[in-house]
């Protein structure tokens, strides 16, 4: 079985107690957290990968089907579009703002080696 590399944006949020909370915005609701930025990012990739897989499991919907052509290499739109990353910036910095904290956050790309069939 081959395997395709994929990216995905994440968002890294340093909380203000230690560590850093992560999202992927191409993947709604898919979260992670960790102690410091290496193992936020480690996380991160295992829950896109867990959210993608249960995705495939069920094959119902037309965001699975997305999702299952984004792990076979074919582009993700609109849920990897610059519009989408950029409304989720503002969203985050609007949290932060309301909540009295300074404005950080950092972006990242993560790759993914996932099996598809040859």
């Amino acid at each position: 079985m081959a395997a395709k590399i994929r990216q995905f944006t994440v968002i890294l949020e340093p909380e203000s107690d230690g560590g850093y909370s992560v999202h992927c915005p191409a993947l709604p609701g898919c979260v992670s957290q960790g102690d410091d930025r290496e193992n936020a990012l480690a996380n991160i990739e295992e829950a896109i990968m867990l959210v993608l897989e249960e995705f495939g499991d069920k094959g119902s919907s037309a965001f699975a089907a997305a999702a299952l052509d984004a792990v076979n290499g074919v582009p993700f739109p609109p849920d990897e579009s610059p519009d989408v990353l950029l409304n989720e910036i503002k969203e985050i910095i609007r949290a932060q703002r309301e909540d009295g904290v300074p404005v950080r956050l950092e972006i990242e790309q993560v790759e993914l080696a996932s099996p598809v069939s040859a």
